[in-house]
């Protein structure tokens, strides 16, 4: 009975972690592991290198970035990506003058429309750049300038600022339309510390922030997420299913830095 329950515990253990990492499933990287290299690359052609792509992203017509024009508050600066490239497997955000490039990457499934939207930080008024990844290793770029009123990749002091984001479950709604796919929207509970603030005693506040996040549909990987530190705190996340059905089960997870995680479920409406 003892080595039977084992067993159990062991194979639920394996089971919650598969839930969190669907990359074996479409990830690009030769590892599948968080690009610390993407992540710390200064230009776009260091980026494109560390994920994969055979040569320089080309401006496209075909890809989309929907930016406002000004922000007022460069904490919380929303951002669309959108492509109808044939056979778009990832897309990727930068900004330019943030204190790192690269900002996420999302890889996607044919379950998935290539169209992503998120809150990013933004340092200063930059240039915004999307990339999107084809499967023969082919890349493309669309720029915007964002201008930001205030700065917000640093942050400030928040007294409510969550202290446990694994303990919070994600909020999410997925509802089905007729002929427009399962729209997704999922609200995480997280500080996103960016690593550029300073405690009291002028000592730098470690990154804290979420690396990677997955969602799957009825048990199969449909998209999955590697972020930076420039992720808005609280990160929203909006994407559309195309086959999903009424009464389909959604699975979100996220994992952090710290190895701390989360994963929650739903039912499609």
């Amino acid at each position: 009975m003892t080595t039977r329950r084992l067993l159990l515990n062991q194979s639920a253990a394996l089971a919650a972690s598969a839930l969190l990492l669907p990359r074996p499933a479409f990830a690009q990287t030769a590892t599948g592991a968080w690009p610390q290299r993407a992540f710390e690359a200064r230009n776009i052609a260091e980026v494109l290198k560390a994920l994969g792509a055979t040569g320089p992203a080309l401006p496209s017509k075909e890809l989309t970035l929907q930016a406002p024009d000004l922000s007022e508050d460069g904490a919380l600066v929303p951002l669309q990506l959108s492509s109808t490239l044939p056979g778009v497997r990832q897309l990727a955000l930068l900004v330019e003058r943030n204190p790192g490039l690269l900002s996420a990457v999302f890889t996607l499934s044919d379950a998935v429309e290539p169209t992503v939207s998120l809150r990013i930080k933004m340092q200063e008024s930059s240039n915004v750049h999307a990339l999107a990844l084809l499967a023969d290793g082919r890349a493309f770029v669309a720029t915007r300038e964002v201008r930001v009123t205030a700065g917000g990749c640093a942050g400030g002091t928040d007294p409510d600022a969550v202290k446990n984001p694994a303990a919070i479950p994600i909020k999410m709604r997925a509802q089905a339309s007729a002929g427009k796919g399962t729209v997704v929207r999922a609200l995480l509970s997280h500080e996103m510390e960016s690593g550029q603030r300073k405690d009291e005693q002028g000592r730098v506040i470690p990154a804290w922030h979420i690396t990677e996040f997955s969602a799957r549909l009825n048990g199969h990987p449909v998209l999955g997420a590697w972020w930076g530190p420039a992720v808005s705190r609280n990160p929203f996340l909006q994407f559309t299913l195309k086959n999903a059905k009424t009464g389909d089960r959604l699975a979100l997870a996220w994992v952090d830095n710290r190895g701390e995680r989360r994963s929650d479920e739903a039912t499609v409406g």
